[in-house]
């Protein structure tokens, strides 16, 4: 898979565009109510700059290596961009639909396979599945294949993609799941697809998901990870780091310990990411990203020594595509 073939280059740089604007109106129109926080891992206070983006301070816990946007918008800040910012709805109504076959194919299906695997290597089969943040249901649509008897919840708290997922029949949220409360203890799997790296407050969004799993029931989670490559490379410059968008990049330690802290246990953390090595290729490309002599070497040597970096990567917990996998 190329970075290409699911963030086509022209529409996701026209998304990046409106983000930088919607990023400078917000720090004109509200950057009063920012919030100072501390490591949304470990709740460690030692802390140091990391970067500068979008007019926003990212920061990098010195305890578990954790990156995070602090000071940051407070919830009801990001609740009000999710919905009314320009590069929201261009997410959701142009970049989405473009890509939407694409993505199925390349991200939804396999992972749908992996998750599916992964858990029957367990011996375990979900009767119920929520997937929070559902988008527009294809998660929930390509795991049905696997479980077809499995009642099928979506927490979704975008107006237009609830309706779709409704079309589709799948019971809907319309809520943020911290406002999920009459949904506790409902499920055997919750999965959550790249939404951890957008909210407020992760301990608390970990919390909720917590709340929804039956005991002895599993979570699925996926997000950008501080450890990865992509991410340590380009720093600044990375894609990745683009808030209000993305506001936390936890390390697989801070993983580890935030989610054995809200209650799970057989924590499990995995880096199975594939585009690590080709965002790094794609970004060595423009004139203004300086990429270290070393890696600019192993780009060089061809695409044999580009995968085998990349296995390298996924092998030892480097690549910035993260999965915990974690029981109640």
């Amino acid at each position: 898979m190329k970075e290409a073939e699911i963030r086509p280059q022209a529409i996701f740089e026209e998304y990046l565009k409106l983000s930088a604007q919607d990023a400078e109106t917000m720090l004109l129109d509200g950057s009063e109510q920012f919030v100072d926080i501390l490591c949304p891992a470990c709740e460690s206070r030692n802390r140091k700059d990391y970067c500068r983006k979008n007019g926003f301070t990212i920061k990098q816990c010195v305890d578990c290596g954790s990156i995070f946007c602090s000071p940051r918008p407070a919830m009801n800040q990001l609740q009000q961009f999710y919905m009314n910012s320009s590069s929201s709805k261009f997410w959701v109504q142009e970049f989405l639909p473009a890509v939407m076959e694409a993505r199925r194919e390349k991200l939804f299906r396999p992972k749908a396979k992996q998750i599916h695997d992964l858990l029957l290597s367990r011996g375990f089969q979900p009767k119920s599945i929520c997937d929070v943040g559902a988008g527009h249901g294809l998660l929930l649509e390509e795991l049905q294949r696997f479980w077809d008897k499995a009642a099928l919840y979506a927490i979704e708290p975008g107006q237009e993609s609830a309706a779709i997922c409704r079309k589709k029949g799948f019971k809907v949220l319309e809520k943020m799941v911290e406002e999920a409360h009459e949904w506790s203890v409902l499920v055997d799997l919750v999965t959550c697809f790249e939404v951890i790296e957008h909210v407020f407050n992760p301990k608390n969004f970990i919390a909720s998901i917590y709340r929804l799993v039956k005991k002895g029931g599993f979570c699925l989670i996926t997000g950008l990870g501080g450890d990865g490559f992509d991410i340590q490379t380009l720093g600044a410059k990375s894609r990745s780091i683009f808030p209000p968008h993305h506001l936390n990049f936890m390390s697989v330690r801070g993983l580890e310990q935030l989610f054995t802290n809200v209650g799970f246990f057989h924590v499990e953390v995995t880096t199975p990411g594939k585009l690590d090595v080709d965002i790094v290729k794609n970004a060595a490309q423009e004139q203004d990203v300086e990429i270290p002599l070393v890696i600019q070497t192993i780009l060089n040597r061809g695409e044999s020594a580009c995968e085998q970096l990349q296995e390298y990567l996924v092998e030892h917990k480097l690549s910035s595509h993260v999965w915990i996998l974690a029981c109640k």
